[in-house]
């Protein structure tokens, strides 16, 4: 099942994608937009999960920035104008890495938002940029625009995937390959730290979305999404983001008593086929501790 009330997103995900294709700028969307994608374009495991997911619905584009792009004074600076054209505004509490323009959707207003995340850089780029954690910019912008620095994000290019943008709109076309979903396994990695932050957030909902996304993407893997898995985790096994990911894994998701099973199942979406999916539990706990191992 999809949640149809993401397709006017992709309309503006569209129309972000046109304006960065001008200045080939390449994004790799993440969150629960990159989920609601891959959900509907993309080819399913059905012999282990035999069943569908609701993909849950979303306002924000949660843009990655790769390590190459976040040191590119010149591209970021494009990236701020392109926002500003589009015509976003800063979000006062995030100010210059989050942006959100009012929509009318149906006869009523829609707020859409742009979250700017960023990769860590690499070491010997480190003089090009200006961090004050949890913000990160090229030294030499000229714009306000800033990044969160999301160092769980340190391998989100491997095994990144290219999305066709005809899929958003059958008239887009571009000159530049800018769209790409990070791996499955990336946004394991990703949900997990985001789970790790908002577990015991009662205004985030103690993280639950965050659980059903783990769930909804461990479950929809195929052959090629393992593989690449595999691959993830022998090059960057000794990383911190990974040991991290690990662990929080081992904690919380080892057995239907952790706290990230917990979540799972007090979720809006899990509750609404609560039956059949308790039944796929264990096979679930059993591929996730083999996706990510105590390291």
């Amino acid at each position: 099942m999809i949640a149809e009330d993401n397709d006017p997103l992709v309309h503006h995900l569209a129309e972000l994608v046109k304006g960065l294709d001008t200045e080939n700028i390449p994004i790799i969307l993440g969150g629960g937009m990159s989920l609601y994608l891959r959900q509907k374009f993309m080819s399913r495991q059905t012999t282990r999960y035999p069943f569908d997911l609701l993909s849950r619905s979303t306002e924000d584009l949660d843009i990655f920035l790769s390590s190459g792009l976040i040191v590119d004074a010149g591209k970021i600076d494009a990236l701020r104008h392109i926002i500003d054209r589009l015509g976003y505004q800063v979000v006062p509490k995030a100010r210059n890495f989050q942006f959100e323009k009012t929509v009318l959707l149906y006869g009523r207003e829609r707020t859409i938002k742009i979250d700017l995340l960023a990769a860590p850089p690499r070491k010997e780029d480190m003089a090009l940029v200006f961090i004050k954690k949890p913000r990160i910019k090229p030294r030499n912008c000229v714009t306000d625009i800033h990044a969160y620095l999301a160092i769980e994000s340190e391998g989100i290019e491997l095994g990144k995937l290219a999305i066709d943008p005809e899929l958003l709109a059958s008239s887009l076309r571009l000159k530049n390959k800018i769209l790409f979903l990070p791996s499955a396994f990336n946004l394991l990695i990703l949900k997990l730290h985001a789970f790790e932050d908002r577990k015991n957030e009662e205004e985030k909902d103690f993280g639950r979305h965050h659980a059903w996304d783990i769930f909804a993407t461990t479950v929809r893997m195929n052959e090629a999404d393992w593989a690449a898995a595999k691959a993830h985790r022998e090059l960057h096994a000794a990383r911190p983001y990974m040991k991290k990911a690990a662990g929080i894994r081992k904690a919380d998701f080892s057995s239907r008593t952790g706290i990230g099973l917990l979540r799972l199942r007090e979720n809006e979406a899990y509750k609404q086929e609560r039956e059949l999916y308790d039944k796929y539990l264990e096979p679930f706990i059993e591929d996730f501790a083999a996706l990510l191992p105590g390291f």
